[in-house]
């Protein structure tokens, strides 16, 4: 007999289990906190290919939820909500309708030219639904700049019209040129939109493109246009122009090397659009778990959470560093490292309930666990907060499972005095581990180094703020922390498998959650929440200003939702608050996240701008100071 094995020998295990028909008891645990065998048989099991890469909203996700599941309920655990489910539906694409249309008339003539749908043209994904009809106007590149100075609008009347764009610049695809800023879909269509556009046609000129194609037809979540958009390919375009013996060609090529635009309105030519997108819903669910505490302090809550869906296949829009790889993106350490470690938390945790809390002294810094001091004290026998096991789903897709949670919590939000996140645990090197949201409470830099005997090298960042499930908490003032142990070259692509997984580096992670977890259920205070005036704004190409607003990605209407406000930040000084729908930014109609970032781009440091906010069922114009950011 060959020697198996890990791999093979987890692979056995996962088998075995996947065959049993019910739950199996469990005796108390002798092993420690966290069991290095068992996290491997989780990681495998997740992170298989038979999963194809727990998609959110797929099957494959749905059988992730329900190994968690039935993990949990082999645990003892009760359920949070009933059956341990926490469904939530989200658009996941966005498909062609059946009436999706383009054709053309000449001056005076009745009957239309038309174009074939998905072969000559095909609308965007942030497209509205909607018919459109007017003269056509070609507005080169849609740019109106005054630094470099090039203005496409220039002495151009485009209300009502159907305006031509082409796609970049007169620098190309190069997005960090002087042009750069001006360059993204999105921010043409606004420009024309606000200038009183019917609908926007896009065409990629040659000198970006050899190939003359159509863009994929993608869902943007960050809302649609307000008017019909569609790609037209070069041959289609060309069809349009030739009353003017014109191509796309010959005027792409002497703006770009004249740098002087070409815009004019291509006289009798009027052209019809209809755009017809339908979006398609799924389904995602949370799998939410709970171990009741004792005594006075049951009725307060400790979530400890990880989420447990990936990038499916990958491929364009999914967030594979890998776009172009038709391969299944397993996920081993984002999230299948962090999910395995909570399921282990939760089977210690469920048969060795915490029973005293660790104290501190009131100058100390070091220690180890068990000490008993003055300052934290010790709670009564019998006291104990109760913890919710939350594996999330959709945290790919904007955080979704977690922002769903929070605003539906399964207990009150005020009763959560804390969450705890694990995301990307399984690559310690150096003993190095990431700690966020360490400014979130005063006791996080009191407690992680007393409770750290594994001698971790812990690197601290104070904001609560971030790209993963701690934010949707912390945006509903809790205290958080996050633990990872940081990107890498497998990072959203296929090679992350398990077998590059750091299983001993795991164990120590989850021991320090698990001791940190105990202390939390049991000292007799909850942590104070504290709220991080960052300093390190997130920068984006061609932001120089900030107000410190934070999106609602589930936001699915007009305007744009703010799901979080800074403190004492430019939105914060001026009024704004959680909640709040911004509907207008000084002279600037806002419809979705795109315009209000566009509009933003185009803010001055320190110049005051009115803005329009709906704030329940009531309308109010409040001002706002931009500040500048800083990198």
């Amino acid at each position: 007999m060959r020697k198996l094995s890990m791999r093979s020998l987890a692979l056995i295990i996962v088998l075995f289990y996947a065959c049993a028909t019910g739950p199996k008891p469990l005796e108390p645990s002798s092993r420690g906190p966290v069991a290095a065998e068992a996290l491997l048989v989780h990681a495998s099991y997740l992170a298989a290919d038979s999963l194809f890469g727990r998609r959110a909203g797929t099957l494959h996700e749905l059988r992730a939820a329900e190994y968690i599941r039935r993990e949990f309920v082999r645990y003892g655990l009760e359920p949070a909500v009933p059956g341990f489910f926490q469904s939530f539906s989200f658009i996941d694409r966005i498909e062609m309708g059946p009436g999706n249309a383009l054709s053309w008339a000449l001056g005076g003539v009745n009957e239309h030219t038309k174009l074939q749908s998905d072969v000559d043209f095909r609308p965007l994904g942030f497209s509205a639904s909607d018919q459109a009809e007017g003269g056509l106007v070609f507005a080169g590149y849609g740019i109106s700049a005054t630094e470099p100075e090039y203005d496409d609008y220039a002495g151009l009347d485009v209300t009502g019209k159907v305006v031509m764009l082409l796609r970049y610049s007169p620098d190309g695809t190069n997005p960090y040129g002087p042009f750069g800023e001006y360059s993204p879909l999105r921010k043409k269509v606004l420009e024309a939109r606000e200038r009183g556009a019917a609908a926007v046609i896009m065409v990629t000129g040659p000198a970006d493109d050899d190939e003359d194609y159509l863009m994929n037809l993608r869902y943007d979540r960050g809302g649609y246009a307000g008017l019909p958009v569609v790609n037209l390919t070069r041959q289609a375009a060309d069809r349009l122009l030739a009353f003017e013996h014109l191509t796309i060609a010959e005027l792409q090529q002497e703006i770009n090397a004249t740098r002087l635009p070409l815009s004019h309105e291509v006289p009798g030519v009027n052209v019809s659009i209809t755009t017809d997108l339908v979006p398609q819903e799924t389904e995602s669910r949370n799998v939410l778990a709970a171990l009741p505490g004792t005594g006075s302090l049951k009725g307060q809550w400790v979530v400890l959470g990880a989420h447990y869906d990936h990038l499916g296949w990958g491929g364009l829009g999914s967030g594979s560093m890998e776009p172009n790889a038709n391969a299944i993106h397993n996920g081993a350490d984002d999230n299948a490292s962090g999910t395995a470690t909570l399921l282990e938390l939760a089977r210690y945790l469920a048969t060795n309930p915490p029973t005293t809390a660790v104290a501190l002294t009131a100058d100390q810094s070091t220690g180890s666990p068990g000490q008993s001091m003055s300052k934290g004290g010790k709670t009564s026998p019998g006291n104990r907060r109760s913890i919710m096991f939350q594996a999330f789903g959709a945290e790919e897709v904007d955080l979704l499972g977690s922002a769903h949670v929070t605003k539906h919590p399964p207990v009150p939000i005020d009763s959560i005095v804390a969450m705890l996140n694990l995301d990307m645990i399984g690559s310690l090197a150096e003993g190095r581990l990431l700690i966020g949201g360490a400014g979130t409470t005063p006791l996080w830099k009191e407690l992680l180094p007393v409770l750290n005997s594994d001698s971790l090298n812990l690197a601290y960042g104070d904001e609560g703020f971030g790209s993963s499930d701690h934010q949707s908490y912390y945006l509903k003032d809790k205290p958080v922390l996050f633990f990872s142990t940081g990107e890498h070259e497998r990072y959203h692509r296929p090679s992350d498998d398990v077998e590059f997984l750091n299983f001993s580096g795991m164990v120590k992670v989850g021991q320090l959650v698990a001791r940190v977890t105990e202390e939390l259920t049991t000292r007799p205070e909850p942590p104070v929440f504290s709220r991080v005036v960052s300093s390190r704004p997130v920068t984006r190409r061609g932001l120089a200003v900030t107000l410190g607003t934070i999106p609602d990605h589930t936001w699915d209407g007009e305007g744009f939702r703010i799901s979080g406000v800074r403190d004492g930040g430019p939105a914060d000084k001026g009024g704004l608050k959680t909640g709040d729908v911004i509907l207008r930014f000084g002279e600037t109609e806002v419809q979705n996240i795109y315009d209000y970032m566009y509009v933003l781009q185009a803010a001055k440091a320190g110049v005051p701008v009115a803005i329009l906010v709906k704030r329940g069922a009531e309308e109010l114009e409040l001002e706002v100071v931009p500040e500048r950011r800083r990198d």
